[in-house]
């Protein structure tokens, strides 16, 4: 049976002991949520002692609180605790709070302004706040090179980038089977070789299945916008914001927040790199899409636009008026994901049917759509501190099928993980849930920085 919340805070705010001058006597309008996470630092860091550090944290995520960054990374770091710990169902257990945690109001600042001026039919949303995400204690123990490889658009760069990654495999490996370097840098090319040609095929048969979409605008316009402003990595953009409709790609969108974009543009301009079309306006010079320019637009200070030709005219427009466009059901979704989330995305219901069931025949997309859940969108997120976390809601009007999908997830879960090793270490901090209310599937996944160290040596 569970304390009453008022009493449980008091006795996590009592588990660390008298205040003495190892621990910071309360601060003149602390919040109860702040006590509680400064409490729980200082156990887990200073003094370290896990049980109470979790006391703290766990009554942390009883709080009612806007503080949801405090909410986030209390949850990380019980993760880690209970990880630690061996104590794989109390981690599953506290990644199923992630969505409801703290339950203050729902905030905004999700987004960068111009997103707002959308077109209404874009459907599907994906926002990365590169700053937090490369900023996190995990991103900055991975290899440097990494980090560049992801934000540069020098393609030889890249190249390089790959030479080295292989390199260190296969000095490792060489190191641990006793064996040539150049000898196990020839197998590691030929598998990387095979495994690339077997991508290649199956997505070659995939496409021919369905039907074909165009790369997203922003698939290459970003690259194309940063070395337009004169610059060979992406790494100076703060936050971007990715749209489109999921049954035509063409119509996409990137918006991306810049620091001191004005002079960049300006710079881009002088050197004929982009093209004036108005006042605020621009074409990349050279760049084609879809049979069309790709233009560049900035409406708000430190935002810029990357759109197909056809598509930026209806953002300016609803700009101009200053009327919102963006889809109710997509800022919906997009208002139920915490603020502080590293990268998040959305998918309205009809994407998700559309996309999930593309491709099928009439009879059997109706037999899923009778067994299956029925979706009201899907919203993702994804949380980067120490461990990097993933966490999946379905909202659903079927709780029934919904409880009947999740336990046919655990059954193989359970089998896959009970029929190899390794498959059982991938898995073991997965977890398929339904939500407290029934009214959502939950999914959530972490990877501790051992696992994704190791999936980069891979």
């Amino acid at each position: 049976m569970s304390l009453p919340r008022p009493l449980a805070v008091a006795l996590a705010l009592l588990c660390a002991g008298p205040v003495d001058a190892a621990t910071p006597r309360p601060q003149p309008g602390e919040s109860a949520a702040q006590q509680l996470h400064r409490r729980g630092v200082h156990c887990m860091e200073e003094i370290e002692r896990p049980e109470c550090a979790i006391e703290h944290f766990e009554a942390l995520l009883e709080e009612r609180t806007e503080d949801r960054e405090l909410i986030t990374d209390a949850l990380l770091r019980l993760i880690k605790l209970y990880e630690k710990a061996g104590d794989d169902e109390a981690v599953k257990s506290v990644m199923r709070r992630f969505w409801d945690a703290g339950r203050g109001r729902m905030r905004r600042g999700h987004l960068p302004y111009t997103t707002r001026f959308l077109p209404n039919d874009f459907d599907m949303l994906a926002v990365a706040n590169m700053t937090r995400m490369m900023q996190a204690p995990l991103t900055r123990r991975l290899p440097p090179e990494l980090r560049e490889y992801v934000l540069t658009c020098d393609d030889a760069r890249r190249r390089e980038l790959d030479d080295l990654r292989l390199y260190r495999r296969a000095d490792e490996q060489a190191r641990a089977n006793n064996k040539s370097l150049q000898a196990t840098l020839d197998e590691l090319s030929a598998a990387d070789r095979k495994s690339d040609a077997a991508r290649r095929k199956r997505t070659a048969e995939r496409d021919q299945q369905r039907k074909r979409q165009p790369k997203p605008v922003f698939a290459d316009g970003m690259c194309a916008t940063a070395l337009a402003l004169g610059d060979a990595t992406v790494e100076g953009w703060t936050r971007v914001a990715l749209g489109f409709h999921h049954g035509d790609f063409a119509r996409s969108v990137a918006i991306a927040e810049i620091k001191g974009l004005a002079e960049r543009v300006a710079a881009g301009v002088a050197a004929g790199r982009l093209i004036p079309v108005d006042a605020n306006t621009w074409t990349i010079a050279g760049q084609l899409y879809e049979g069309g320019a790709v233009q560049v637009a900035s409406f708000e200070q430190d935002e810029l636009v990357i759109a197909p030709q056809r598509v930026m005219p209806a953002i300016a427009a609803s700009h101009a008026r200053g009327k919102r466009s963006l889809s109710r059901e997509v800022e919906r979704l997009v208002l139920g994901v915490p603020v502080d989330a590293g990268f998040f995305a959305v998918a309205t219901e009809a994407a998700i049917r559309e996309l999930g069931f593309s491709g099928m025949s009439r009879g059997r997309r109706k037999l899923l759509e009778m067994l299956l859940p029925h979706p009201e969108g899907v919203q993702v997120a994804g949380v980067v501190h120490e461990y990097f976390g993933l966490f999946i809601r379905m909202p659903t009007d079927t709780p029934v099928k919904a409880g009947m999908l999740v336990d046919i997830a655990r059954r193989m879960i359970a089998s896959q993980s009970e029929s190899d090793a390794e498959t059982a270490e991938t898995l073991r901090l997965l977890d398929v849930a339904q939500a407290t209310d029934r009214r959502a599937l939950l999914l959530g996944y972490v990877l501790t920085p051992g696992q994704i160290e190791q999936a980069l040596l891979k």
